[in-house]
């Protein structure tokens, strides 16, 4: 059974001395587990800690979360910025890396895309509608699993057998990759927004814009890093 890694954002507990706590949100948990994975959770941890941790998987998973802190790719706070989280930043973009370099199966999911595009030298729009994104709300106001808008393939790698070339996502993001660096764009928005890339020549580096934990139409996603993280897998077994 193949190994998942999944890093952590922060909680808090507690009235005077505020604890922060390290976890998983269960959708993520549960989509890669009923694709066939066991799940491990990854905490910020020191460099050469999180590499030996790193060395140990068989896939990684890029979970969604707080924004991004724009220092990465060079750019002050915008004013609409959200709350920043420079451990998990740090964490994130030292796994992307690695796992980069190191032909690591991953999948990024909506601010876990945008984090695997930064970590390779991409950069995001701050906030999509202060960048003339207005054509398509990309924040939905409606709960899950309801569906927001369209997608439409630009190459049929990965996605076309699951979805088929147009189909339709959830949506809850301001911020969005707005040079992708390395990774090849695989789908856009009506209004261009960049919804999935990957990264070539690399055995599995997926990034989605979209929420498929909540859809478990979508789960094939996970299916699809399960099943490179069990030839990984199978490889280091020969």
């Amino acid at each position: 059974m193949p190994l998942i890694g999944v890093t952590s954002q922060t909680g808090r507990t507690g009235r005077v001395n505020v604890t922060p706590l390290w976890g998983v949100r269960e959708p993520y948990r549960a989509a890669l587990e009923a694709q066939g994975a066991s799940v491990v959770v990854l905490p910020p941890q020191p460099g050469p800690q999180l590499e030996a941790v790193l060395e140990r998987l068989d896939g990684l998973l890029l979970p969604g979360g707080a924004d991004l802190d724009p220092r990465h790719f060079g750019e002050d706070p915008h004013p609409k910025l959200g709350q920043v989280d420079p451990l998990r930043d740090e964490l994130e973009l030292a796994a992307a890396r690695w796992a980069a370099a190191h032909g690591l199966p991953t999948l990024g999911v909506c601010r876990g895309a945008q984090v695997g595009a930064v970590a390779l030298g991409g950069s995001l729009y701050q906030d999509l509608e202060s960048a003339g994104f207005t054509r398509i709300g990309h924040d939905q106001t409606a709960p899950a699993p309801a569906l927001w808008h369209t997608v439409e393939l630009e190459e049929d790698r990965w996605l076309a057998p699951l979805f088929g070339r147009r189909f339709r996502t959830n949506s809850y993001h301001h911020q969005a990759i707005r040079d992708p660096g390395p990774f090849r764009v695989l789908a856009r928005a009506a209004d261009g927004v960049v919804e999935a890339a990957d990264l070539p020549d690399h055995p599995f580096f997926l990034l989605i814009q979209w929420h498929p934990e909540l859809l478990p139409d979508h789960w094939g996603l996970f299916g699809l890093l399960v099943e490179a993280a069990a030839g990984r897998r199978a490889s280091a077994a020969d």
